[in-house]
């Protein structure tokens, strides 16, 4: 987890923006009719499934953060005050009709007392005002858990409050959040709001320069059971407790080499840690350098037993990653295997049916897959060619044996083609990037998926109706991205 340190005081400003104007087309082999339109300066969020694995948003969009931060002395020997009011402001243009908009939500502002015992030892209370979603469990962002999204309600705010002791790089927190949400009594069947709690507690500890461990659990009231066949089931409305166990081991031969932290997990401040010179940033170490950081999350929740509806019974979900990044001098390799079952997937719904458990007739499958990336970087030529390539057998399950459903990720999932079973599905993207200035750059990337799990629904001759095998075209999609980016 972050290891929260204090920064220098400094004015409000906007940090952390990006700014990209691109050319891009998802798919250059399909067309309107197959939902890919011609290269247009309109769309973005053009990747493939295993890019941006640490963020929860592409580089090819633009967005800025407001940041109106204040650090103070305190009026107590050794105690410091910081408060950040921070919104993400993010245009956009609906791709329907061209139209231009801007949203606008608050993205983790916060107050923060600090009671400092030496240089390297601090007890801090952070109080997040509207959204403590940058308060999470888990390390890589793809596979963390406990956000806003994990209340079955969709909350319009989630604040929370964290205590943490911290000296030297080790830490321990605990904290909670609170959402309010729609709630049903079981005994009248009054409806009104109620307040759900979420408990969050962990700690790390370094050893020496080249060992992190890391540990964090929590407990959450998740919503209630409304799904149900009759109103007069025992289950209805019944609450649903959420509760699980995250735990990360890092490796690094080289102290140099820093340890993978996503900056959704970090507090923003307009202060010399958050506001730099320059964006633009290659790793380079004089000699070599490994770093490996394995993840395990276990999560639990109680859901509707799909055998025994009266009842419920507790779904286990696990997800896992073993993230290896090696530097030597300026060239950079990664290579990643992430594992997600389809309970993990479906989390936060919760369940592939909302509210029940996996039933065991529908033999699912966990998401496993490997991810590589390459890149060197010339500085003289403030080049920096790269290839990246994912593997992927997807998360899948069949509820008739010979009907499959690949479930992408918990929203999205595309039926099989009737009488095929599921395939892998591969992707490769290369790219070169050009650093124009200390806050510009161009990229130029070349994507390519093959997906053979993708399929259509026609009506057949015979004027049955059944989903095909989609057209070539549209299964093997290549597609470009042309973005001049600037980050400052």
């Amino acid at each position: 987890m972050i290891l929260f340190l204090a920064g220098a005081a400094l004015g409000s400003d906007f940090v952390d923006t990006w700014v990209t104007t691109g050319l891009e087309d998802t798919n250059v082999r399909a067309g309107p009719s197959d939902y890919s339109p011609a290269a247009n300066f309109v769309q973005r969020g053009n990747s493939t499934f295993f890019e941006n694995y640490e963020s929860r948003y592409t580089d090819d969009i633009s967005v800025t953060h407001l940041v109106l931060y204040r650090l103070d002395d305190g009026f107590i020997k050794g105690v410091k005050t910081e408060a950040a009011f921070v919104l993400r402001m993010q245009p956009y243009l609906d791709t329907a009709n061209s139209r231009p908009g801007v949203t606008v939500a608050d993205d983790g502002s916060y107050v923060r007392i600090i009671k400092e015992f030496s240089d390297t030892q601090n007890l801090s209370f952070t109080g997040y005002a509207v959204d403590a979603n940058r308060f999470r469990l888990g390390y890589s962002y793809d596979i963390t858990w406990g956000g806003r999204e994990i209340f079955a309600f969709d909350p319009y705010a989630a604040p929370g409050i964290r205590v943490q002791y911290q000296s030297g790089d080790h830490y321990v927190f605990a904290g909670a959040k609170t959402a309010v949400g729609d709630y049903t009594d079981r005994d009248t069947g009054q409806k009104n709001i109620e307040a759900y709690w979420g408990g969050l507690a962990g700690g790390g500890v370094e050893i020496g320069q080249h060992l992190r461990v890391e540990a964090g659990l929590g407990n959450f009231e998740q919503g209630q059971l409304t799904n149900v066949g009759d109103v007069d089931s025992p289950l209805y409305n019944a609450p649903i407790n959420a509760a699980g166990v995250s735990t990360q081991l890092s490796v690094r031969t080289n102290p140099e080499l820093d340890y993978i932290v996503s900056n959704e997990l970090r507090l923003y401040r307009n202060a010399p840690d958050m506001v730099r010179d320059t964006y633009i940033s290659h790793r380079e170490l004089d000699g070599f350098g490994l770093l490996v950081q394995a993840e395990g999350n276990f999560l639990f929740h109680n859901l509707i037993d799909p055998e025994s509806v009266d009842d419920t019974t507790v779904e286990k979900a696990i997800a896992g990653d073993i993230q290896a990044l090696a530097v030597a001098g300026t060239t950079e390799m990664q290579l990643d295997f992430v594992y997600k079952d389809l309970p993990f997937i479906v989390f936060n719904i919760p369940g592939i049916t909302s509210g029940y458990a996996l039933d065991p007739d529908f033999d699912a499958t966990p998401q496993l897959y490997v991810r590589g990336r390459v890149g060197h970087w010339f500085p003289r030529a403030h080049l920096t060619p790269s290839l990246g390539l994912g593997w992927m057998l997807p998360s899948t399950y069949t509820t008739s044996g010979n009907s499959y459903f690949v479930q992408y990720d918990e929203r999205n999932k595309a039926h099989v083609p009737d009488g095929q079973e599921p395939t892998a599905i591969l992707s490769t993207v290369g790219g070169l990037q050009w650093d124009v200035s200390n806050s510009m750059v161009v990229v130029g990337e070349v994507l390519y998926t093959i997906d053979n799990n993708r399929s259509s629904f026609e009506t057949q001759e015979d004027g049955t109706n059944a989903y095909v095998l989609e057209s070539e075209e549209v299964r093997n999609a290549l597609g470009f991205n042309l973005m001049a980016r600037a980050r400052f």
